[in-house]
């Protein structure tokens, strides 16, 4: 499995390695219209939308204090055999998007350059016969299978390619977006749930959202407040060797005392993933606030045992986790010292 770098892409990669086969049918395109412009996010569509992840990739890359530890936690090495699968080296990707639905998940990369040779390894991959469709001079869409699984790719010419695993139909919608042939459906960030986040948090340079309601065990998550939201908006800035993190919840909280977001944010802390992640040493304290629709949570976390951490979890091999030396080929199981 190769993972890319920073976590919120592992999916996006996994995804990603997965497709291609012959060449189908080629719709001839029309003459060439304007296409929509605008950041990835507004491509995604808000109907039927669970989460969102986002994440200026290339940013993250060249933050001095980031490099050595996004280093070891994905290795250029991985990155660079994922560039050879697929065409794409996220380490150069402005930006990237992952959107999850109920039978479907969007993985989408920027490409502001010649993108066709990542159509041609899709195309390679695929297990059954491709139908590429073309509605606009500079927007293909390839379709086809890898065993049971339906996958699309759309790609934009010079801006940007989506993978769709799962409902093709998701594909079509980010297709009509891009060429101006959709104008009531209102994309993520623009929709009933994430409608309501603060604007401002998509100037971090990574960005997670949930969309509500939250039902089930997630109802009685953060000491009952999700059982209120509407959604969840969380963002990680690096400042200095601190990553700066803020948490939202949006609802309707007004007279509510805010130190019921401070206990759980002590929950989190003090649990398991907290303490390997060092979540219950943070550098500056949590800073928790009530605004007009929103619950807001600000905290500075270092960022090199959070790496630490967060490599251990999903990182590292299970004798560099314990401690002990890594067995080698041809190295004697313990306890077993005699010759046969």
């Amino acid at each position: 499995m190769i993972r890319s770098r920073p976590v919120i892409c592992f999916a996006f990669a996994i995804a990603l390695l997965g497709a291609g086969c012959r060449r189908g049918p080629i719709n001839t395109a029309p003459a060439e219209a304007p296409l929509k412009s605008g950041p990835l996010t507004d491509f995604v569509p808000a109907a039927g939308l669970r989460w969102m992840a986002a994440a200026r990739l290339a940013d993250l890359e060249n933050t001095p204090s980031l490099r050595p530890l996004l280093a070891q936690l994905v290795p250029d090495a991985r990155l660079d055999a994922f560039t050879l699968s697929t065409g794409i080296d996220l380490r150069q990707v402005p930006d990237a998007v992952a959107a999850g639905f109920d039978y479907s998940t969007l993985y989408f990369a920027e490409t502001p350059f010649e993108n066709s040779p990542i159509e041609t390894r899709f195309v390679d991959r695929l297990v059954s016969g491709a139908t590429v469709e073309s509605t606009h001079p500079r927007v293909r869409r390839v379709s086809g299978t890898i065993g049971l699984v339906a996958e699309t790719l759309v790609r934009v010419d010079h801006r940007f390619v989506v993978f769709d695993v799962g409902d093709p139909g998701q594909a079509k919608i980010v297709e009509l977006f891009v060429t101006g042939r959709i104008a009531r459906s209102p994309s993520a960030l623009r929709g009933s749930a994430l409608g309501a986040v603060p604007a401002d948090l998509a100037s971090a340079p990574a960005r997670f959202y949930a969309a509500g309601p939250f039902t089930g065990e997630w109802e009685k998550g953060a000491r009952g407040l999700l059982g209120a939201a509407t959604a969840v908006g969380v963002t990680a800035t690096p400042e200095g060797q601190d990553l700066h993190v803020r948490l939202v919840i949006v609802g309707n909280y007004a007279g509510m005392d805010v130190a019921r977001l401070s206990s759980a944010w002590q929950d989190l802390a003090e649990s398991s993933i907290g303490r390997l992640t060092s979540l219950d040493q943070p550098s500056v304290p949590p800073e928790v606030r009530l605004e007009a629709g929103y619950l807001a949570l600000d905290v500075k976390i270092l960022a090199r045992p959070l790496f630490a951490g967060m490599r251990a979890a999903v990182a590292a091999d299970v004798w560099e986790m314990l401690g002990a030396p890594s067995r080698r080929s041809g190295d004697k199981p313990p306890g077993n010292n005699h010759e046969h």
